[in-house]
């Protein structure tokens, strides 16, 4: 049972990131033929970040969405931006190769530098501020701690 009913529309939920938005950018709708070397389907972060990555490389790309760029779960998240993994390098090693735990690791460090540059490449103007804290971990390894 929902609590309250779902909208379907193309403006963004009510939230703190959609409220403070600089503004909405309207695309013109698909209309007729279009030709394209990739097609890119769904206009969340990875289909953003797909779509940039083959125009970066000269491909002519097309990137359909369905209703606004971000208006999904990619839309709705905090906007942190953390390389790694819910877990440590350690445990990915459990489950993986050295090598392998190694390189998601690696990779994970790679997306985090790949944004930077492309805040920088692309000015954009997004209120940028580096740092986390991982406040839930430390309390349960406080707990953990006390109990034994």
């Amino acid at each position: 049972m929902l609590l309250k009913a779902p909208v379907e529309n193309d403006e963004h939920t009510s939230t703190y990131y959609a409220a403070t938005l600089g503004g909405h950018v309207t695309y013109p709708e698909l209309m007729g033929q279009e030709r394209a070397d990739v097609c890119v389907i769904g206009g969340g972060c990875s289909g953003v970040s797909t779509a940039l990555h083959l125009a970066e490389r000269g491909y002519r790309v097309i990137l359909l969405e369905a209703a606004r760029i971000g208006w999904g779960a990619s839309g709705r998240n905090g906007g942190q931006i953390l390389g790694g993994f819910s877990t440590s390098a350690e445990s990915l090693g459990e489950k993986l190769t050295e090598d392998e735990a190694r390189l998601f690791w690696e990779m994970g460090n790679e997306a985090v530098d790949i944004i930077k540059a492309r805040i920088g490449t692309y000015k954009i103007d997004c209120d940028l501020a580096w740092g986390y804290c991982a406040l839930a971990l430390l309390v349960l390894q406080i707990l953990f701690r006390l109990m034994l």
